[in-house]
């Protein structure tokens, strides 16, 4: 960590003394420089190769949108260097929101907002983008790979009774022909909470950030995270996408199985970068996947 920071700060020309570590997750640091200028830096090639995604992309897509999304200023790309990637961006205003935020005065207007960004967000015309972003379908191969990949921790570590329901709903996800048969539109990738900014009273969403995980994909992978926000909050948001989509007609199965993958992705993450998170991914699979099935 220290190492990596370091090498960036010396490439950047910025003091230790003149910057605050904002964040650090599995793939990227996050620093502030006094004059607010935000640093993300890269701990892999594949994150430094999706901030060079975003430098293209997101400066065509914020006129599109009501909501601010950072405007990329520098991008350096270098696979022969460590680190091998940093983006800068003027900070945004707000801070990361969170459920214990969300009351009852407030849930309807922020699930409003939220809704409105991403309605905006999959209504912008994909063409345009396809040369420079991803493009992700639901397959079945995915699916197949991640059993694959959580079979041997799965086994260890789930009773008699819950492998049996695994293995059902593994069956169930890999015929699933609906998630597989969707629209393509330009998706966050990756819309938690932490990375939706709100006012200091949380009644204004200010800004969404980190776009690193952007995808031209099915439109319910961004609705998915909105359960970790509670019940009431996904099914108003949900209410307002509906009637702003009303021909996607699945939508709903294929947000519930994107949040089952998501839990299961989380373990095979927590498998490669952080073992110390594989107990805390195990019981959110089984939240998700036992007790609604």
């Amino acid at each position: 960590m220290t190492g990596l920071l370091d090498a960036a700060l010396r490439i950047l020309h910025v003091d230790k003394k003149d910057i605050e570590m904002l964040g650090s997750g599995f793939e990227s640091l996050v620093i502030e420089r006094k004059d607010g200028m935000i640093f993300r830096i890269a701990k892999t090639v594949e994150c430094a190769q999706k901030y060079t995604i975003e430098f293209k992309i997101l400066p065509q897509i914020r006129e599109c949108l009501e909501i601010e999304i950072p405007l990329p200023l520098s991008c350096m790309h270098d696979p022969s260097i460590h680190p091998s990637g940093i983006m800068s961006y003027k900070k945004l205003k707000g801070t990361p929101l969170h459920p214990d935020l969300l009351t009852s005065q407030n849930l309807k207007v922020i699930a409003k907002q939220l809704a409105a960004f991403i309605i905006h967000l999959h209504q912008i015309p994909i063409r345009p983008l396809v040369n420079h972003c991803p493009q992700e379908s639901n397959n079945k191969e995915f699916i197949q790979r991640l059993r694959e990949e959580t079979l041997e921790i799965l086994t260890r570590a789930l009773t008699v009774k819950e492998l049996q329901k695994l293995a059902s709903w593994w069956e169930e996800a890999l015929e699933d022909h609906t998630f597989f048969s969707h629209r393509f539109v330009l998706c966050h990738g990756d819309l938690w909470y932490e990375n939706i900014l709100v006012d200091d009273s949380c009644t204004r969403i200010t800004g969404i950030i980190d776009f690193s995980h952007m995808v031209i994909g099915d439109p319910a992978k961004d609705l998915a995270t909105q359960h970790y926000l509670g019940n009431d909050f996904y099914n108003q948001l949900l209410s307002e996408y509906k009637h702003a989509f009303p021909e996607d007609s699945t939508i709903e199965h294929r947000v519930q199985r994107h949040l089952e993958l998501r839990e299961l992705g989380g373990l095979l993450h927590a498998l490669k970068h952080d073992t110390s998170e594989i107990e805390d991914a195990i019981s959110k699979i089984r939240g998700v996947i036992f007790q609604m099935h």
